[in-house]
């Protein structure tokens, strides 16, 4: 075992990334919650009704186009899609080449509740990043990089010799 092996007897919650990742996760999803509440969406709604904000209002996009926009569950979108329709949020468009498949697109009055609600979730982004500063780049990078995706700015190399 290498030295950098944590011990199960040595493991301590408050100092585990994981631990730390995951109660960072539980407070940013309940100050979101708060933020969509006026508005009676969930975060997987809103970030739906986000995912179509920029689609053009004639043709729209698929389902599945919107899953992997979103990076979600296409079942689960598939799902929170058809209440979201049954809201008047979103409409169903029939494609042109494929007469039984639909298109997706935001209502007016879904086009209307995603930016009074992007405006509210901002507003709660802001303030509870506000603390990492000059940091928040930095920050934002070292999660996409966690994620697998590349940083969006070059990442100063560390040297190794002292």
């Amino acid at each position: 075992m290498s030295d950098d092996h944590v011990d199960a007897d040595d493991w301590e919650p408050a100092e585990s990334p994981g631990f730390l990742l995951w109660n960072l996760e539980n407070h940013w999803q309940r100050e979101q919650r708060r933020a969509l509440a006026p508005f009676e969406l969930t975060t997987v709604q809103f970030l739906l009704l986000s995912g179509l904000r920029d689609v053009g209002a004639e043709s729209g996009i698929s389902q599945i186009e919107l899953a992997r926009r979103c990076r979600t569950d296409p079942m689960m979108t598939s799902q929170v899609v058809r209440l979201l329709a049954k809201e008047g949020l979103i409409e169903r468009i029939r494609q042109v080449r494929d007469k039984r498949a639909f298109n997706l697109r935001l209502s007016e009055e879904g086009r209307a509740v995603q930016r009074l609600a992007a405006s509210a979730v901002g507003a709660v982004e802001t303030q509870f990043f506000a603390a990492l500063g000059a940091d928040l780049p930095a920050f934002s990078d070292a999660l996409r990089f966690l994620a697998g995706e590349r940083p969006r700015r070059r990442v100063q190399a560390v040297s190794r010799s002292t």
